[in-house]
């Protein structure tokens, strides 16, 4: 088991020599936002910090923390990270930003120096116009199951 340099989260891998160490293999990934906020760092810098979640092709999860800053230079991020969830236009508060949570999208991932997945592009998915489809999927009922 790995745990994050964050301390938040770990990683499980199994490897044929358990002192070889664990590798984020680089790839496309489907994603989950699990969590979403604003965050001033200590530059006083104002960004976001974003947790996805995923899965590996053997079924497990796995997470992947990323920032965007919101600075006129790194805003192309934030605009790749809300095209990968079909949207165009900026959150303007808190609510719009935590509608994200829940939304699914898919991205390049790959090591970072720490063998650590980090986000290396977000792919653009269709686009809709507003916010009025953002927000946590539907509830499922028995109604909804088709056996």
């Amino acid at each position: 088991m790995i745990t994050y340099p964050d301390g938040k989260s770990t990683v499980t891998a199994t490897a044929a020599n358990s002192d070889t160490p664990f590798v984020f293999p680089k790839g496309e990934y489907d994603y989950s936002v699990t969590s979403v906020g604003y965050k001033t760092y200590r530059t006083g810098t104002q960004g976001i910090e974003i947790e996805l979640e995923g899965l590996y092709s053997s079924g497990k999860t796995f997470r992947c923390f990323d920032r965007v800053f919101l600075t006129e230079n790194a805003m192309w991020k934030l605009d790749q990270f809300l095209s990968g969830l079909g949207l165009t236009k900026r959150p303007e508060n808190e609510d719009e930003l935590h509608g994200l949570m829940g939304r699914k999208g898919r991205a390049v991932m790959g090591p970072n120096d720490d063998g650590y997945p980090k986000v290396i592009k977000y792919q653009e998915e269709e686009r809709v116009e507003d916010w009025s489809n953002v927000g946590p999927p539907p509830i499922q009922t028995s109604e909804d199951v088709p056996f």
